[in-house]
């Protein structure tokens, strides 16, 4: 298997590198989360201009037609850099979820908004929304909870019984609870009291959501990797530079081991994110099921061992609201509890029988 980059992807890395060097240093993510809406309309547009909200789409939906890697890429220089803009809640989750169950028609009508930054989705994962067929329309009544980017979104994919069905931000009926999460972005809770749909807006099966939830989880993989190593390239550089009894603190052996440590899980979560961005090709159900499951039991793992030694080591400045760190160690701590936590993702695993099954290898020996 070729794991190196083509040359396609590596001017696509450099591209995003450049901008978010460029344009996502401290300062100005607190700037860009000060604006309406939690994020900047100015590097949304931005990224629409680099064609990165085209990328997972198909060709025949209006897309780049690009694949998991691509897509990977973008999200390890956004986790680099922390971005708050809404890739992971509009193109990521709900153009997913659009893309895998839409007709021809109902996808040339909602993604190219959504793929032009215009539209801004969103993808109710905690869905407890009722449809009713009335005449020749669907009346919609529960609730969906955490609904990320559901506090901006023009538009949100709710899952019901019946299926997924696109509603308007605007639509009647519709009541919505907005908040700021703690790693960056927004959410909502949102009621819907008797909003009226047309078949023209239910999408069809709730498969949708499924592959939805895969690439989110691929995505989060990808963002954790970039915000580990930045996390830790900016914990090396302090063991180097902070001295104590007139001696750089690196020399200290323990310090020594602990970088290592941190060096390993950032690795093991690359190694995981490698592996979600290939295993978006993957046809068998199973097999997308159990290895998104450990996926995301790794990078909430790795995650929470990175961010919490980075601030470790660090010491007091750590925690400061001034220092990058602290806002690292926020969103590898969101990271580890967006779309299921470690935790539950073992417990998954397990029931779904983890990798391989150990029941072949016993008969065998028998």
């Amino acid at each position: 298997m070729d794991l190196e980059l083509s040359d396609d992807q590596r001017m696509l890395k450099d591209s995003v590198d450049r901008i978010i060097t460029e344009h996502y240093d401290l300062d100005h993510r607190k700037t860009y989360m000060s604006q309406p809406g939690g994020w900047s309309q100015e590097m949304w547009s931005t990224f629409v201009a680099l064609g990165l909200t085209m990328l997972p789409f198909s060709d025949e939906q209006g897309g780049l037609g690009l694949g998991g890697v691509e897509t990977m890429i973008v999200g390890e220089a956004f986790g680099r850099g922390l971005v708050v803009e809404p890739y992971l809640s509009s193109i990521v989750l709900a153009g997913t979820a659009i893309s895998h169950v839409a007709t021809p028609e109902q996808a040339a009508g909602w993604l190219p908004g959504i793929m032009s930054g215009e539209t801004i989705g969103a993808l109710a994962t905690d869905s407890a929304v009722i449809a009713e067929r009335e005449g020749d329309g669907w009346t919609l009544n529960g609730t969906a909870h955490v609904v990320l980017g559901g506090d901006s979104a023009t538009l949100l994919i709710i899952p019901t019984s019946d299926g997924l069905f696109v509603v308007p931000g605007d639509v009647t009926g519709l009541e919505r609870r907005g908040y700021r999460l703690h790693g960056g972005g927004g959410a909502a809770d949102v009621k819907l009291a008797g909003v009226k749909l047309t078949d023209a807006d239910r999408l069809g099966g709730n498969g949708g959501t499924g592959r939805a939830i895969e690439a989110g989880v691929a995505w989060l993989a990808a963002e954790a990797v970039g915000a580990m190593q930045a996390a830790l390239d900016l914990t090396v550089d302090y063991l180097k530079t902070r001295e104590q009894f007139g001696k750089p603190i690196a020399v200290n052996q323990s310090l020594q081991h602990r970088a290592a440590e941190m060096l390993v899980e950032v690795e093991q979560a690359r190694s995981a994110a490698m592996y979600a961005a290939l295993l978006a090709d993957e046809q068998d159900d199973h097999v997308r099921a159990t290895g998104y499951a450990a996926i995301k039991a790794v990078i909430g793992k790795a995650g929470r061992f990175v961010a919490q030694y980075s601030v470790q080591l660090h010491g007091g400045i750590g925690v400061s609201e001034e220092h990058m760190i602290s806002h690292y160690f926020r969103r590898l701590t969101a990271i580890g509890m967006v779309l299921g936590d470690t935790e539950s993702q073992i417990a998954r695993l397990a029931e779904l029988g983890g990798f391989t099954s150990a029941t072949p290898h016993f008969g065998t020996a028998a």
